[in-house]
């Protein structure tokens, strides 16, 4: 059977088309995705018309797509953008009405629930930790033997960190550290423990993909599904130092990220430090894949 998924995000909005065959193989068909920036559309803690017009227009062309593959069974769920506005009940219903078709509002521990069912079908995860570092959240779950200990969310991301410290494209020395203060301070608010031992983190989503496949080019790695915790730090030092070959690089592999790339990998390093963690493994899969599942 085929399946569409719809993945509203705060930075990207994501459409994958999977068939499920009856032994529950899963086999992806298509992915599709459209920079929105609807985390860029909140204002005064509400998003505005223009980018609730903005998702309906998203939405209805990921639609046209589904039913032009005759795909039935589509999926649509939204995360931190528009769970943390303030007008998010207005602006899901008027969305609902103009695309004829319901959204399930993710809570963040809905979503790195989600997060650690598609991460599985890449990792088989005894004891570690699950991060997620989205537009608008940061999703992070222990395992322990292979039990969800514990899982929070963190209200910012790499674009509304961006949003909130940067004036120009790239941070300045002095925004950089206000990004990384902000994330401890984050960590620390939350009370995100640490496990007794250093532990690898297991990365997904688009900014975690992002900086493995920029490290693989920089660091001439010969994959980009692990990263040691040095190369993130070389890598963090060069995107800081706006260093031309490594931004040329993130140009080439992810231009639509070039603004939020290092507010990203910044976020990481922050966690890696705070949790002590040994590396970091990177999954193809995540939440969309986790949702199918369940």
């Amino acid at each position: 059977m085929k399946y569409g998924i719809i993945d509203i995000g705060s930075n990207t909005i994501r459409l994958n088309l999977y068939l499920v065959s009856e032994n529950k193989n899963i086999v992806s068909l298509l992915n599709k995705k459209t920079v929105a920036g609807l985390s860029t559309y909140i204002n005064d803690g509400q998003m505005t018309k223009k980018g609730a017009d903005k998702l309906v227009r998203i939405l209805k062309g990921f639609l046209s797509i589904c039913e032009h593959f005759d795909i039935d069974n589509v999926f649509m769920f939204a995360t931190a953008a528009l769970r943390n506005a303030k007008n998010q009940k207005q602006v899901l219903e008027y969305v609902e009405n103009s695309i004829g078709r319901s959204i399930d509002l993710l809570s963040g521990e809905d979503e790195a629930s989600m997060g650690y069912l598609g991460i599985r079908e890449d990792f088989d995860i005894k004891t570690g930790y699950i991060v997620d570092i989205g537009g608008g959240s940061i999703e992070i779950t222990i395992v322990e033997v292979g039990d969800i200990t514990f899982s929070t969310s963190l209200t910012d991301g790499h674009l509304s960190l961006y949003k909130q410290y940067v004036e120009r494209i790239f941070p300045t020395d002095k925004e950089a550290k206000n990004i990384a203060k902000h994330v401890r301070r984050l960590l620390k608010e939350y009370k995100v423990p640490r496990l007794s031992e250093s532990y690898p983190i297991y990365g997904m989503g688009g900014t975690i993909r992002a900086t493995g496949n920029i490290a693989m080019e920089i660091f001439d790695l010969p994959s980009n599904s692990q990263l040691q915790v040095s190369t993130i730090k070389k890598l963090e030092n060069k995107l800081r130092k706006v260093d031309p070959k490594t931004m040329n690089m993130s140009l080439q592999v992810v231009p639509e990220r070039i603004h939020t790339i290092t507010p990203g990998v910044i976020v990481l390093q922050e966690i890696i430090k705070y949790l002590n963690a040994s590396k970091v493994n990177i999954s193809s899969n995540g939440a969309r894949e986790g949702y199918l599942i369940r």
